[in-house]
């Protein structure tokens, strides 16, 4: 729990984890989101050129296979440059304090109207911060003799440069992606907000016999199953949008409730079942949008690509006093979705500097640096909802 002691932790090593599991490199596996996930708390045939001796000195026209990459699970929220602990003060509800006594009056006596009643506030904090780097070389005159002319050249650096910023942009991605898979291992584990999708279906519909999650892709079910599901997901929706302490995990002594409107609401959708209700079900509703009460993105995976619908992580959670733990390994499987306040699941950068060195005047190359330290922060006292197809 290094972030979460008020540490900056380095993730180099869980990055290239995150990163070979998201790009289907390695199978899926346990992965330790508690080191850097901030959790809210009360207590965070030529001759080759002579660098690379790749690539072929030629001349002739040349394609560069490089396009811009726009990451996914964007959760960001802010961009503060300054400071070391975040901080969000709630207020718990306080019972009635006394009876009235404004149709009692009594000869006499006086009606205090000065009483003190002092608020109940909750401070949550969040600790510590996460930090990475990375670099690459640039060589110009090294080169020259792979290209044929200076603007080849200036394709081939280019190339590089986008290559590069789209391994930076995935590495944000894929940290957000892991933050999202943090909060559903922590809700798994405080047993909070899960909603097994297919139980309440067969209970609802008393099949027997109760289906299970291949029977529903049959031609028979998938409609009425489907549609069923986005109704409840509406329902669901719109619970949330109530003040109440649903769906949240509780701090002892505090009673704090919230209310997530539509517009703070963000929902991630298992991609194919997403593509599934908008196909099958949109085309026979009197609206087409894709769900109708939140911020809907689909979700192709969640945290590997090979294995799309599950996750394995040992999460940071809360305990009762609001203290942050480290729970049990989580294995979370058949995971249709994700709806959460836009409070629930955030991250903040400190900074994310790009800088160029001066160049080497004896080896006549420079290098481009890339540093970071961000926050990635999740507070199971805000609303959150894991639907799962079991």
């Amino acid at each position: 729990m290094g972030v979460n002691q008020l540490q900056i932790t380095d993730i180099y090593s869980i990055l290239n984890d995150l990163h070979t599991q998201a790009t289907g490199r390695s199978a899926i596996a346990p992965t330790n989101t508690a080191d850097f996930v901030s959790m809210a708390t009360a207590t965070l045939a030529a001759g080759t050129d002579p660098v690379y001796n790749q690539l072929m000195q030629m001349i002739g026209r040349t394609i560069f296979s490089v396009r811009p990459y726009d990451r996914k699970f964007d959760i960001s929220r802010s961009n503060e440059e300054f400071g070391a602990i975040r901080r969000k003060i709630s207020y718990a509800d306080k019972p009635l304090q006394e009876a009235s006594d404004t149709f009692a009056p009594v000869d006499g006596q006086t009606v205090d109207q000065y009483v003190i009643n002092k608020a109940d506030p909750l401070e949550m904090r969040y600790y510590g911060s996460a930090v990475y780097r990375d670099w690459t070389t640039i060589f110009e005159d090294q080169v020259k003799v792979a290209f044929e002319s200076p603007g080849q050249l200036g394709e081939f650096i280019s190339g590089q440069m986008t290559t590069l910023s789209n391994k930076w942009e995935q590495w944000l991605e894929e940290q957000n992606r892991a933050t999202v898979a943090n909060f559903i291992g922590a809700k798994a584990a405080a047993n909070n907000g899960i909603i097994h999708l297919l139980t309440e279906y067969n209970t609802l519909t008393g099949a027997t016999p109760a289906l299970t999650a291949q029977d529903i892709y049959k031609p028979g079910n998938v409609d009425s199953f489907f549609r069923w599901v986005r109704a409840r997901i509406n329902t669901l929706s719109r619970m949330m949008s109530e003040r109440s302490g649903l769906f949240q995990v509780g701090i002892t002594g505090k009673d704090i409730n919230r209310h997530t409107p539509a517009a703070d609401q963000r929902m991630y959708i298992s991609a194919p079942a997403l593509d599934i209700i908008d196909a099958m079900v949109n085309t026979i509703t009197y609206h087409d949008e894709p769900l109708a009460y939140a911020d809907v993105r689909g979700v192709s995976y969640w945290q590997n690509i090979n294995t799309p619908d599950e996750i394995q992580v040992t999460p940071a959670g809360i305990d009762a006093t609001g203290a942050v733990t480290t729970e049990a390994t989580q294995t979370v499987s058949n995971i249709f979705g994700v709806i959460f306040d836009r409070d629930a699941i955030a991250s903040n950068m400190y900074m994310y500097r790009i800088a160029n060195t001066p160049l080497n005047a004896k080896g006549l190359y420079y290098n481009t640096w890339l540093n970071a330290r961000l926050q990635y922060m999740n507070d199971l006292t805000e609303k959150g909802i894991v639907l799962l197809l079991d």
